[in-house]
């Protein structure tokens, strides 16, 4: 049996160890990048913290599965008639494709968001964005404001290290004249909006006791390089960075033909994950509850591994059942909030425990040994190496 695995974020990378642990066969796993990029930790790797926290390279993850052969192409199409997977480079056949190829940034239209706004869901996003706070540094210009888009997780976890990131800044060279603040823009009613209301308000009275200030029920009009119209009135600032909206893969869009596809854009599934024969979608581009985040496409991928391997071995699947997961929000180094069925933690004990979800994660896709060393480098600064 082949199986073809396209996607390196967390529901590609299990999927193809744990079908390399049941000795499925031949496993091929196809990425644009040569490393799994971890999503969750690019507030903090944009932030001066170290980037061994954010990137793992494939070879370290495979190292010890010479049966997953990694392929760096990028997916075009599709033919399940003919069990072919399109790339850029050339056409690879399967018995059964795994798509986990996650979502990507979308910016709604609004003027300017595009080409002005600095993002922090990729490596280049990233050293952009150092690249522009070492500018201001430099020549001791830093923003009077800040301004996060988004108010979501990404943009609540954002906005708390930057501010701390900012402050550290100013204290470590001595930046004089620096009143900066960071602003938190969010269009729906509170921050948060997918957590509970209480997370909302705990973790608000938290970010203003940071001094960061929170504009909820508004919404961005435009962005030029120098200033942001926000619900109509202008405010100046060379730095808005956009923490706000995520659209599927675009792949799902252009072999639209092939799936069922749900007004936000992501794929339906059957109980076993399959959105047709052979061809099973995980993680970010499904619609089952709870998708969207590291934990939920670590199960995912880990049932669609067994039910392969029982189909290997003459046996019926298994239907995956969606559950709730702890939920965690980091706010600064000493202090987060974690949710799970109604009951949660905050303040020093919120970020132990955010932490160790982290180490949890890590060691879902590499040894203890290797995941330990990786999770304490975010302990790590490369602010002296970039400025």
């Amino acid at each position: 049996m082949h199986v073809v695995v396209v996607g390196s974020g967390f529901g590609g990378v299990k999927a193809a160890l744990e079908l390399s642990k049941r000795q499925i066969g031949k496993i091929t796993l196809i990425t644009d990048k040569s490393y799994f990029l971890h999503h969750a930790t690019l507030y903090a790797t944009a932030t001066g913290k170290s980037t061994e926290e954010s990137v793992i390279p494939l070879n370290v993850i495979f190292a010890k599965h010479p049966n997953v052969k990694i392929i760096e192409d990028t997916v075009t199409g599709l033919d399940p008639h003919r069990k072919l997977i399109a790339s850029k480079k050339k056409d690879y056949h399967y018995d059964k494709l795994v798509l986990a190829l996650g979502s990507t940034t979308s910016f709604f239209g609004i003027p300017g968001m595009k080409e002005n706004a600095f993002g922090i869901s990729t490596l280049d996003d990233v050293r952009e964005f150092q690249d522009h706070i070492h500018e201001e540094v430099v020549h001791n210009k830093l923003d009077k404001e800040y301004f996060v888009i988004g108010g979501g997780q990404t943009g609540v976890e954002l906005a708390g290290a930057m501010n701390e990131y900012l402050k550290s800044l100013k204290d470590l060279y001595r930046l004089k004249n620096t009143g900066s603040r960071v602003t938190i823009v969010e269009a729906q009613k509170r921050i948060l909006p997918h957590m509970s209301r209480t997370a909302s308000d705990i973790v608000s009275r938290r970010l203003k006791k940071q001094g960061i200030r929170i504009l909820v029920k508004h919404k961005v009009n435009a962005l030029e390089d120098d200033k942001i119209m926000i619900e109509g009135r202008l405010h100046p600032t060379k730095t808005a960075v956009w923490a706000s909206g995520v659209i599927n893969n675009p792949f799902f869009k252009t072999n639209a033909g092939y799936f069922h596809i749900a007004d936000d854009g992501r794929v339906h599934v059957n109980p076993y994950l399959e959105a047709l024969d052979d061809v099973y979608v995980i993680g970010d581009n499904n619609t089952v509850p709870h998708s969207g985040k590291a934990w939920p496409a670590l199960k995912q991928a880990t049932h669609v591994a067994k039910n392969i391997a029982r189909l290997a071995t003459k046996r019926t699947q298994k239907p995956f059942h969606a559950h709730s997961v702890p939920v965690g929000v980091p706010i600064d180094t000493r202090w987060g909030y974690v949710e799970w069925l109604g009951i949660y933690v905050s303040g020093q004990s919120g970020a132990v425990v955010r932490r160790w979800m982290e180490l949890y994660g890590y060691c879902q896709i590499v040894p203890y040994r290797t995941a330990l060393p990786i999770w304490q480098s975010h302990k790590l600064s490369d602010v002296d190496d970039n400025l």
